[in-house]
């Protein structure tokens, strides 16, 4: 999809990110739960991509869509956040500059679009757009704040991360669903899947950014404290230590205000908390798949989810 440029360098700097290692968990689990759906609906589904179908092309395509948008959104935030590494490498956008890496991931969404309007499907463009919406909204929950003080409660957290992170997946899931032709039942179990896990896998993220080192994380370690974001076992610890109140209202800006929050945190039970509330949402992901047909499919769903709960990076 990043052929459709005349300028080699922009090819380039959109593709920076597109070719690392990295987890691609998020295609990944479209295409396991295609392959679910199509066991539960039918009897067998293609394995090889000269014996797919119209319907399993788009599917393939649709989780091609959705990796573009997570990159591109991955680059925005490398500007805003001013990163200085990705997975290990160079921050693309110290790498190439702002004004490139931010070409670079509107490029991304681009081409990302065009891609999703080929699909020809009017519920799929709907989702899938409402997904770059959330994206945009996240973002701004995350670097201006409401100033009603609603802005460090639990759930704003939770929808600033719906919004981040489980959005894209909620959403995938679901079109996921409706390019399988599911009914919707189907539809809606797909969605709250996707939601769940998606959420699951932040508060993961959120706990290893207090838990590993940059070399395992390929990015920087305690990174949120850094930019003077209050994460799960910041907001869990709270309740404990309630002089965390003062320094995640100044956003942690004054000279040892980091070390103190991440000591305050390591003294709580705010780590445990935060593993639990994951763990809560993997059940929830979980029961939601169980009107499915058993299938190795299904199983490789469940081991998804609870590989999410066992990741170190």
């Amino acid at each position: 999809m990043l052929e459709h440029t005349q300028h080699p360098l922009l090819k380039t700097v959109a593709g920076y990110y597109v070719h690392l290692e990295g987890k691609r968990i998020r295609p990944l689990i479209l295409l396991v739960l295609a392959k679910a759906l199509a066991s539960h609906q039918y009897s067998t589904m293609s394995s090889s991509l000269q014996e797919m179908g119209e319907g399993e092309r788009k599917q393939l395509q649709l989780a091609e869509i959705v990796e573009m948008i997570h990159t591109a959104s991955i680059v925005h935030d490398d500007v805003i956040d001013n990163a200085v590494t990705r997975r290990g490498l160079t921050s693309v956008n110290l790498e190439f500059g702002n004004k490139l890496a931010i070409l670079s991931g509107d490029f991304l969404l681009a081409r990302a679009s065009v891609a999703l309007a080929k699909l020809q499907n009017h519920e799929v463009t709907r989702l899938i757009s409402e997904v770059i919406s959330d994206l945009v909204e996240g973002e701004l929950m995350q670097i201006k704040p409401s100033p009603s003080g609603k802005s460090t409660s639990f759930d704003y957290y939770l929808q600033k991360t719906y919004f981040k992170t489980a959005s894209l997946i909620a959403n995938g899931c679901a079109s996921i669903a409706l390019l399988s032709n599911s009914p919707p039942e189907l539809v809606s179990a797909s969605t709250e899947y996707g939601r769940n896990l998606g959420i699951a896998f932040q508060l993961i993220d959120d706990l290893l950014d207090f838990t590993e080192c940059s070399d395992t994380l390929g990015k920087q370690a305690s990174v949120d404290l850094t930019l003077g974001l209050a994460t799960a076992p910041v907001l869990f610890a709270r309740e404990e230590f309630p002089e965390l109140s003062a320094l995640i209202a100044r956003k942690f800006e004054q000279e040892g205000d980091v070390q103190l929050a991440r000591s305050l945190v390591s003294k709580s039970k705010g780590l445990a908390l935060t593993r639990k509330l994951a763990e809560d949402y993997i059940e929830k992901s979980l029961q939601s798949i169980e009107v499915l047909k058993e299938s190795e499919a299904k199983d490789a769903l469940i081991g998804l989810a609870e590989m999410v709960l066992s990741r170190n990076k």
